[in-house]
């Protein structure tokens, strides 16, 4: 046992001089005195906050899910320095053979996880997306979503399958959508030229969340409402953003959360793995890659993914965005974990919670991260 003295987030606020105690890899108390008077106490001279959830993370530091079998424990290790102490591993758009492979993969490393952030299952983006907004996946994968995929690709996985981002618009039956709610998976529109009315039918069908909000999708129009401004519609949508301040504008971002609030609005990175690749020009994964700073485009201009990580994507939007600190915090650790269901043991500093930490200091810079009671990142340790 021990226990972390210093102000801690959680649930939306920030709580001034808080002991937490620790205990076999759990949060056994919360409060203002020290529960026991035995157990060493650590100050912390910054914030205790829950560890982070990415859902929506392609990979870090060079590797990428769909690479090989050992991009997930090697992800996995890395995470924490980013104070990610749990994620959904994301696909991308491949053939039907690829998606298999980094479905079978994800099973297996489940069974046999490294040490490292918690993987809670998988985000499939694509192949099941729009060819017009098909972003940087390769339009020579994608496919309409049939019950036949339903049949061999996904319901073999159903265990481990947590969100699927697709088109509606161009589905084989807007009754997939109920069998895949139905069976514990989250539908989310992405990369989509959906209407507001073709999104308004689909979440009749079980649909719940929209893939990083206002980029590769139909646009807001005054005429003719597309996905975008579907998901300011529709108060029961949930919106994954991007903050890393190329993918969408700051003023658009806090607009979100005027709209959305804490509750509806997840921050994802989108990270494809380059955010520490020096700026220049590369061929990774079949792809013409251009790198300067935080931007990953391909070589006609078009962003591919993000560079960042997401405790720099809370930075940003602190300090550009106009959000509360708690308020970040909080979409990057309760509501992701509360839109997949997961909520229930993690997310939070509190009593009878995993002790899943994330210490950062004043600069929200990340200092340290704990995992299941852990220290499995210290700083320049």
């Amino acid at each position: 046992m021990y226990y972390l003295k210093g102000d801690v987030i959680t649930d939306g606020r920030i709580i001034n001089y808080c002991f937490v105690e620790i205990t076999d890899g759990e949060i056994t108390f919360v409060g203002s005195k020290k529960a026991a008077n035995n157990g060493a106490v650590y100050e912390v001279n910054g914030f205790i906050c829950p560890g982070l959830t990415d859902i929506h993370i392609h990979g870090v530091n060079g590797s990428d899910f769909m690479d090989n079998q050992e991009a997930f424990a090697e992800i996995s290790k890395c995470l924490p320095c980013y104070g990610v102490t749990s994620f959904l591993a994301t696909s991308r758009t491949g053939t039907v053979t690829d998606v298999k492979k980094f479905l079978e993969g994800a099973k297996s490393y489940q069974d046999n996880p490294a040490v490292g952030a918690n993987c809670l299952g998988v985000h499939l983006e694509g192949p099941w997306i729009s060819p017009k907004y098909s972003g940087a996946q390769s339009k020579s994968y994608i496919r309409q979503l049939t019950w036949n995929d339903v049949d061999n690709v996904l319901d073999p996985f159903l265990d481990i399958i947590s969100i699927i981002t697709l088109a509606p618009e161009e589905m084989e039956d807007y009754a997939i959508l109920n069998h895949l709610h139905t069976n514990g998976i989250y539908v989310s529109a992405g990369h989509t030229n959906a209407t507001i009315e073709e999104i308004g039918l689909a979440i009749e069908s079980g649909l719940t969340q929209i893939t990083h909000t206002f980029n590769a999708m139909s646009p807001v129009h005054h005429r003719t409402p597309g996905t975008a401004a579907a998901s300011l519609y529709y108060d029961n949508l949930t919106c994954e953003i991007i903050t890393d301040g190329i993918h969408i504008h700051p003023r658009m971002i806090e607009l979100l959360y005027k709209v959305k609030g804490g509750e509806r609005m997840v921050l994802i990175s989108d990270c494809t793995g380059y955010n520490e690749l020096a700026n220049g020009e590369y061929f990774f994964r079949e792809k013409n890659l251009i790198k300067t700073g935080n931007k990953v485009t391909l070589d006609n201009g078009q962003l591919a993914g993000s560079a960042i990580t997401l405790d720099k994507g809370i930075k940003y939007v602190v300090e550009e965005c106009n959000i509360p600190l708690e308020k970040a915090v909080y979409m990057a650790t309760q509501t992701p974990l509360n839109t997949i269901a997961q909520g229930e043991n993690r997310g939070r500093i509190a009593a009878g919670y995993k002790a899943d930490i994330m210490i950062l200091d004043n600069n929200l810079t990340v200092e340290k991260t704990i995992v299941n009671g852990e220290t499995v990142y210290a700083g320049g340790a």
